[in-house]
């Protein structure tokens, strides 16, 4: 997990100091602006790890190396990491962005020969935080399962996904499948598996009206 974290830092910085040096002679207010809102997105992806010990170490990496530019806020930081009882760091969802790809359960030699599942959340709701406890609770549930091999999340933007409008996808989870392709046969299972998820909207099924995608389910998850 540390590794994932320090990989998303270094993205992070990267793409903050382009955006700095981008601003050119826009003055010195902006550049000012723009390092202020870098310390944030740094400060919110170290508190995106669900381990505390990888938020520790990574807010402790960000005031150490001094990547944070604000003296106030790197003092502040430390009562998360220092001294004998240092408090615990809270938790803050980092939300997936349209066109973003999360991997929830990588692909692996173990998994290989099992059916991949692309897990949905629709565009309205990738910020709600029942949408988010559903996305756990379904990923928990394939995962412990053992029958699927990699999963990953993505949003169902209208702008990329153009076979089910979100309009239809509201207030439903929605399997979509390859019609007379082998993982039909799985459909009845994965209902099983679903059916007793916590707060899972109604779930119906939908042929795939798009690209025809051999070993992969779909699973739109659209709460109200």
């Amino acid at each position: 997990m540390a590794g994932d974290a320090s990989k998303g830092l270094w993205v992070t910085l990267v793409s903050g100091f382009l955006a700095i040096a981008g601003i050119g002679a826009k003055g010195v207010a902006d550049i000012y602006l723009e390092r202020a809102r870098l310390d944030s997105q740094l400060i919110i992806g170290a508190l995106g790890s669900p381990s505390v010990e990888s938020r520790q170490e990574t807010l402790r990496l960000l005031v150490d190396a001094r990547l944070i530019a604000s003296e106030g806020t790197r003092q502040g930081l430390k009562q998360y990491f220092e001294g004998d009882a240092p408090r615990e760091p809270p938790q803050v969802a980092s939300f997936i962005q349209s066109g973003e790809r999360v991997s929830l359960t990588p692909p692996s030699p173990s998994n290989a020969d099992r059916t991949d599942i692309d897990l949905f959340v629709c565009g309205s709701a990738r910020t709600s935080p029942v949408a988010e406890r559903l996305v756990q609770d379904v990923h928990r549930t394939l995962a412990d399962s053992g029958r699927y091999g990699r999963i990953v999340l993505k949003v169902w933007d209208g702008s990329l996904y153009r076979e089910l409008p979100e309009s239809e996808l509201k207030g439903t989870a929605t399997l979509i499948y390859d019609a007379g392709h082998g993982e039909e046969g799985e459909l009845e299972g994965l209902r099983g598996l679903l059916e007793p998820v916590a707060a899972l909207p109604p779930l119906r099924t939908v042929a795939n009206a798009g690209r025809s995608t051999p070993w992969l389910l779909s699973l739109v998850v659209c709460p109200e």
